[in-house]
C-alpha cells in the first residue's frame, strides 16, 4: 500500500467505525439504519485497505485471492442507504428493504465463492457476469435516490436537512463505491479514487448521526467522537515512542521481563492520557463530559433535585390552596350576578368580578409556577410564534390593530425548543410590556430577534417608565412586581418568574437592560438545541 493511500484511507475508516460504535455504546433508539450505515461505510473502507495491502511483505496473512473475495461484500453498503432512508422516512413497510438486504447477502456469497465470476485477478478485467450485475446495481442505486428524492422533497425542518444530507452521502459513496470499482475493474483509475467521494459520505453521514440526537444528548455524542479522536492522537504518540524506548528498557527479551516492563511503563500512561484528554476538552466545550465536570455537574443535579423536591410540595400546597380558594370564589361571583340583578351599584359589582378575575388568575399562575409540565421539544419557528403572540396579547388587552408592537423582519429563525414555552415566555413580556407603555403619548414596543452562534435571543423593548430601581435586584423572584394593586393591571409577581423559569429549563436565560433612550428591555437567550428535561 502507498502512504498516500494510507493517509487517505485510515483516517476515514476509523471515523466511520468511531460514529457506529460510539451510537451504540449510547444506546440510541433513533433507528438502527444510521448505525448500520456508518458501519458499512467502515466495513467498505475496510475492504479497500485489504485489496490495496493484499500481498504486501507487512501484511502475509491478507492474500490477493482472500481479498478479492471479501471486496463484493461493500454492496451492502447500498442496502445500508436504503435502511437509513426508511428510518428518516418512517417507511411500514420493510419488504423492499429485506429484499435489499437478501440480495446483497447473495452477491456477497457469489463474490466470496466464485469471485472469478465478476473480475479477473487483483480485481482488474470483467468477468462474465459483471456488467449485468453492474447494470442491475445501477438501477437499484437510481431507484433509491429517486424514490428518497421524492421523500425530501415534501419533507420541513430538521427532517428535510436530515433527508438533504442523507441523499448527499447516498450520492458520494455511489461515486466512491460502485463508481470506483468500476474504474478498477476496468483499470481506468486506481482504487484509491474513492478516497475523496468516501470522505464526503462518512461526514455527511457522521453528521446525520449526530444530528439525529437532541439536546445534551447530541452534545454527549459530539464530545465521546472528538475524545475518541484526542485518546487516538496521544495514544498515536504515546505508544509509539514507549515502543521505540522499549528495548532499551528491557533487561532481556524473555518473555518474564517484557510483561514486567510493559505493565510497569504503561501504567502511568492511562492517567496521564485521561489528563491530557480532559484538560484539553474542557477548553472546547462549554459542558464537558469529563469526569470532573461531570462531577461537578452530578452536585448541580442534586441542588436542582432538592429544589425540585420543594417546588413539588410548593405544588401540593397550590393544588390545596387552589381547591379551597376556587369555590368561595364561584360563590362570591355568584352573589355579585345576584346583587347586579336587584339593582346593585354596577360599579362595585364591576370591583367584585375584578377582584374574583384577579384572583383567579393568581391562582392559575400560581399552579403553572409551581405543577411545571415537562418540555415537549420540537422545531420551532421563532417569528411565527412571537407573532402569534403579538396577536394574542392585542387581542386579550383590547388593542387597536397590532397594538404598539413591532417586530422587526430578518431571516427565518429556528430554534429546539418546547413551542408553548416559547408562546408563554413572550405573552409574558409582551403583556408586561404593552402595559408599562399604556401611559405614554407615542406606546412604542419593538421586537428583535438576533441569532448568534448558539442561540437565539429575543429582546423585548419598550419605551414606558422602566424597571423601579428598588425591586431591580429582585426582578425575577417569585412574587416580585411593580405594579401594586392600585394599578390600573395589579401584578401578581409570578409572571416574570415563570418565565425565568421556561426559558433556564430550556438550558438559556432571561435578563434585563435598561436602554440609554429610557424605558425596559428584556433579553430570553433561547439555546439553539436545548437539553432534554
Amino acid at each position: 500500500m502507498s502512504p498516500t493511500a494510507a493517509l487517505a484511507l485510515y483516517p476515514l475508516w476509523a471515523v466511520a467505525l468511531a460514529a457506529g460504535f460510539t451510537a451504540l455504546r449510547l444506546g440510541r433508539a433513533v433507528g438502527r439504519g444510521l448505525v448500520v450505515l456508518c458501519f458499512a461505510l467502515g466495513i467498505w473502507v475496510t475492504n479497500l485497505l485489504l485489496l490495496l495491502s493484499a500481498g504486501s511483505p507487512g501484511a502475509p496473512l491478507i492474500s490477493v485471492g482472500l481479498a478479492e473475495r471479501i471486496l463484493p461484500s461493500g454492496i451492502f453498503l447500498g442496502a445500508a442507504f436504503l435502511h437509513a432512508g426508511a428510518d428518516l422516512t418512517q417507511a411500514t413497510d420493510r419488504r423492499v428493504l429485506r429484499v435489499a438486504y437478501a440480495l446483497s447477502a447473495a452477491v456477497a456469497l457469489l463474490g466470496f465463492v466464485a469471485p472469478r465470476l465478476l473480475y479477473g485477478p487483483g480485481a482488474r478485467g470483467a468477468g462474465p457476469i459483471f456488467f449485468p450485475l453492474a447494470g442491475a446495481c445501477v438501477v437499484g442505486v437510481a431507484a433509491t435516490k429517486i424514490w428518497l428524492f421524492s421523500h425530501v422533497r415534501r419533507m420541513t425542518g430538521p427532517r428535510r436537512s436530515r433527508g438533504v444530507a442523507l441523499l448527499a452521502a447516498n450520492v458520494a459513496a455511489t461515486l466512491g463505491g460502485g463508481g470506483a470499482v468500476l474504474l478498477r475493474v476496468l483499470d481506468l483509475a486506481p482504487i484509491e479514487i474513492a478516497a475523496p467521494f468516501l470522505l464526503v459520505a462518512i461526514v455527511v453521514a457522521t453528521h446525520a448521526v449526530v444530528f439525529e440526537e437532541k439536546g445534551r444528548s447530541r452534545e454527549v455524542l459530539v464530545q465521546a467522537l472528538a475524545y475518541a479522536g484526542l485518546t487516538a492522537l496521544f495514544s498515536a504518540f504515546g505508544l509509539t515512542v514507549f515502543f521505540r524506548l522499549l528495548p532499551a528498557l528491557t533487561p532481556s527479551s524473555s518473555l518474564v521481563w517484557i510483561p514486567f516492563v510493559v505493565f510497569f511503563a504503561a501504567l502511568p500512561l492511562d492517567p496521564l492520557r485521561v489528563l491530557v484528554v480532559e484538560t484539553i476538552g474542557e477548553r472546547m466545550f462549554a459542558r464537558p463530559i469529563a469526569l470532573g465536570s461531570l462531577t461537578r455537574e452530578i452536585e448541580v443535579k442534586e441542588t436542582e433535585r432538592e429544589q425540585a423536591e420543594g417546588l413539588a410540595e410548593l405544588g401540593r400546597l397550590a393544588s390545596a390552596v387552589a381547591h379551597e380558594i376556587r369555590n368561595p370564589l364561584g360563590a362570591i361571583l355568584a352573589q355579585a350576578r345576584l346583587l347586579e340583578r336587584r339593582g346593585a351599584d354596577p360599579e362595585s359589582v364591576s370591583e367584585i368580578r375584578a377582584q374574583v378575575d384577579r384572583s383567579k388568575r393568581f391562582l392559575d399562575d400560581l399552579l403553572r409556577f409551581a405543577k411545571p409540565r415537562p418540555l415537549a421539544l420540537r422545531d420551532v419557528d421563532v417569528r411565527s410564534t412571537l407573532a402569534l403572540a403579538i396577536s394574542n396579547v392585542s387581542q386579550a388587552m383590547a388593542l387597536p390593530g397590532e397594538g404598539p408592537f413591532t417586530l422587526h423582519d430578518g431571516p427565518l429563525l429556528h430554534i429546539e425548543a418546547d413551542r408553548g414555552a416559547v408562546l408563554d415566555v413572550a405573552t409574558a413580556l409582551l403583556t408586561n410590556a404593552a402595559i408599562a407603555v399604556a401611559d405614554q403619548p407615542h406606546p412604542a414596543v419593538t421586537i428583535t430577534c438576533t441569532e448568534r452562534d448558539s442561540s437565539v435571543d429575543i429582546a423585548v423593548t419598550d419605551n414606558g417608565a422602566g424597571v423601579p430601581p428598588e425591586i431591580e435586584p429582585r426582578l425575577f423572584q417569585l412574587f416580585v412586581t411593580g405594579r401594586g394593586r392600585d394599578h390600573a393591571h395589579p401584578g401578581t409577581g409570578i409572571g416574570l418568574a415563570l418565565a425565568t423559569r421556561w426559558v433556564e429549563r430550556h438550558g438559556g436565560k432571561l435578563r434585563h437592560e435598561r436602554p440609554s433612550e429610557g424605558g425596559a428591555r428584556f433579553i430570553a437567550e433561547w439555546p439553539k438545541s436545548a437539553p432534554l428535561a
